[in-house]
């Protein structure tokens, strides 16, 4: 069975440009397999068919000023052919303004944006309601942006992100699929127990954030620090060093943030001269440097390359 009155609050609303996922939950005795589908769903909705994991992102005009709430409509499909349906409504929160989407650019896009630079829309990496209370130390801890880095042992422990990976680095954002207002901006290099000794320098630079961000976690202590932040009519501007060096069997990183509002930016620079303390910006000896996307697209950060 599937009652409406189980779909959760905090599972019917979704802000503007922000992941939503609602796992289809069901009870009863029934020992089968389930076939999920969407009949009624706003454009470029998605549902797990064996998992019934329901995904999407509102990033259009319509998606907001049109048919609110969305109708979604589940059917539920038993082996033996029996189906269930159920219908609940969505509502998109927030406003559209153009652009109000996250992207990824190449090159400083803070003073003026150069459209010729941009890379692609991207969606942020998120928990889901379904999963619970599965990060930190024990898998038992809401999945917060610090529970979800899990740094032990001078390592990362991710649950909700990319596969981290000896040679590689990694770079994403990240939202509480119950808070998707507040995102937070994660990088790290290598992996547990497994790494390449390695030396990482970059800079982080962050303008327009409705927030004061600030470092949530730096794996080993200080090594991501805020050098300065500054607030003009509500919004902010700061700037962060990170400088990692680690070894064959621990990675490095750290978490920055909350990102709020509707036109923050944020600039990684990961080549040429610090502007904060002039020292040479490196990747070191990785392999590569990405931005992934919950969407499962990726790009690719260069050495020198913004």
């Amino acid at each position: 069975s599937f009652d409406p009155s189980s779909v959760p609050d905090n599972a019917t609303t979704v802000a503007f440009g922000q992941s939503y996922q609602y796992q289809v939950g069901t009870s009863g005795t029934y020992s089968g397999t389930y076939t999920y589908s969407l009949s009624n769903k706003p454009d470029n909705m998605t549902i797990s068919s064996e998992g019934g994991l329901i995904e999407w992102t509102p990033t259009t005009e319509s998606d907001i000023n049109d048919n609110q709430p969305h109708t979604v409509t589940i059917k539920i499909k038993t082996a033996s052919g029996y189906v269930i349906t159920q219908t609940y409504a969505l509502t998109v929160t927030g406003s559209y303004v153009c652009g109000n989407v996250l992207a990824i650019w190449s090159g400083d896009q803070r003073s003026s944006i150069d459209s010729s630079k941009l890379l692609g829309n991207v969606t942020a990496y998120t928990d889901n309601a379904s999963s619970g209370d599965v990060c930190g130390n024990g898998n038992n801890n809401d999945c917060t942006a610090f529970n979800n880095y899990d740094l032990r042992d001078a390592s990362l422990h991710l649950t909700h992100g990319p596969t981290a990976s000896a040679t590689k680095g990694s770079i994403f954002f990240y939202n509480q699929y119950d808070n998707t207002s507040n995102l937070y901006l994660f990088f790290f290099f290598g992996d547990a127990g497994n790494s390449n000794a390695n030396t990482v320098k970059l800079d982080v630079f962050t303008s327009n954030n409705s927030s004061p961000d600030e470092v949530i976690e730096s794996d080993d202590g200080t090594e991501t620090s805020r050098t300065s932040q500054s607030e003009s009519s509500g919004l902010y501007t700061s700037s962060y060093k990170s400088r990692h060096s680690y070894d064959g069997s621990h990675s490095d990183g750290a978490v920055i943030g909350p990102f709020t509002g509707t036109d923050f930016k944020i600039l990684v620079d990961v080549g040429g001269t610090s502007s904060i303390d002039s020292q040479t910006l490196t990747l070191g000896n990785l392999d590569s440097f990405k931005y992934f996307s919950k969407d499962s697209s990726s790009f690719a950060l260069g050495d020198v390359d913004n």
